[in-house]
């Protein structure tokens, strides 16, 4: 199917040379030749049976692509490079005609691929045929995919041949996930270049300074009406929550980091609030611009990575 020799443009449709294709055709140029120099009817009637190979060729595929229309299902998100379901229904709208050897292929802008496209060997007139094929985002952020092509070879491979038809579907693709080391209890550490910080203890009380006490505990506002050192004393919880710190601008500006950059970044923070989340951690994620509240359930992680896919 990949072995084109030629391919051709035209509108909506692409037509590629095959292999077997160009040996015909060196076939029949080859008869044309001996029947030019023998003037052997014979060799004209062969002649003429392969043009005809060739037009009933082009005839018969076009009659299969002729009101075909595709309906595609699937999940509202996916993950980058994670393979999720789609659903193909094909149906052939014409009155009496059949389709032949049918292939769904993804548009050609690489933002998705399927696995094994779709085939419909046989599609009767008027009849509507279902396939489920496995799919893959490419690129984080929304996809719409607004066309899919048609494919065929019927009905003798001699060039394969697609048309463009259009296709109405939209989703969301995540940040991509990649293993993580997650930090144990009462950690706080860096994280690739966000930070991630603790949230496992509660304020309960203030209290007056004593030897000892690190400096980061000082509660200001209090030591300045009292104008002694007060410092913040913290009860801890069962759960403990994170803020997983993304830094999406470049220090000193307002402008965004490098593409490369920012997906490195942006899929790190995606994969600590999803396996913080899992683990059955409060995860919050804070950016320059924002914080979000903190939660652990699936529809608070669902939006924490509907946020990040569309980070631009």
């Amino acid at each position: 199917m990949n072995n084109f020799i030629y391919t051709l443009t035209l509108h909506n449709r692409t037509l590629s040379l095959t292999r077997e294709g160009l040996g015909f055709i060196v076939l029949l140029f080859g008869v044309g030749l001996g029947a030019i120099n023998t003037g052997n009817n014979l060799l004209y009637l062969v002649l003429a049976m392969c043009c005809s190979f060739i037009a009933v060729s082009g005839v018969l595929s076009e009659l299969s692509f002729r009101q075909l229309s595709v309906e595609a299902n699937g999940p509202a998100h996916l993950y980058c490079n994670e393979m999720g379901t789609l659903d193909f229904k094909i149906k052939n709208n014409k009155v009496w005609a059949p389709s032949f050897s049918i292939r769904i292929l993804p548009p050609g802008d690489g933002r998705c691929s399927l696995e094994q496209p779709p085939y419909f060997f046989f599609i009767p007139a008027g009849a509507t045929l279902k396939k489920s094929a496995l799919f893959s985002g490419n690129k984080r952020g929304p996809l719409q995919i607004t066309s899919c092509r048609l494919a065929t070879s019927f009905p003798f491979g001699f060039y394969y041949k697609t048309k463009t038809i259009p296709l109405n579907m939209d989703m969301v693709i995540f940040p991509a996930l990649h293993p993580v080391q997650l930090p144990q209890k009462n950690e706080s550490r860096q994280e690739g270049e966000g930070t991630l910080q603790t949230r496992g203890e509660e304020l309960y009380a203030v209290r007056e300074f004593r030897s000892g006490d690190p400096l980061s505990s000082v509660h200001w506002k209090s030591s300045a009406k009292t104008g002694n050192l007060r410092v913040k004393e913290f009860q801890s919880t069962n759960e403990q929550s994170y803020t997983v710190f993304l830094n999406v601008k470049e220090s000193g500006s307002n402008k965004l980091v490098k593409e490369e950059i920012l997906e490195e970044r942006i899929s790190k923070a995606a994969s600590l609030i999803f396996h913080l989340i899992k683990r059955g951690n409060e995860v919050s994620l804070k950016t320059e611009d924002m914080q979000t509240d903190f939660g652990k359930s699936e529809s608070h992680l669902k939006d924490l990575m509907n946020l990040l896919a569309f980070i631009e």
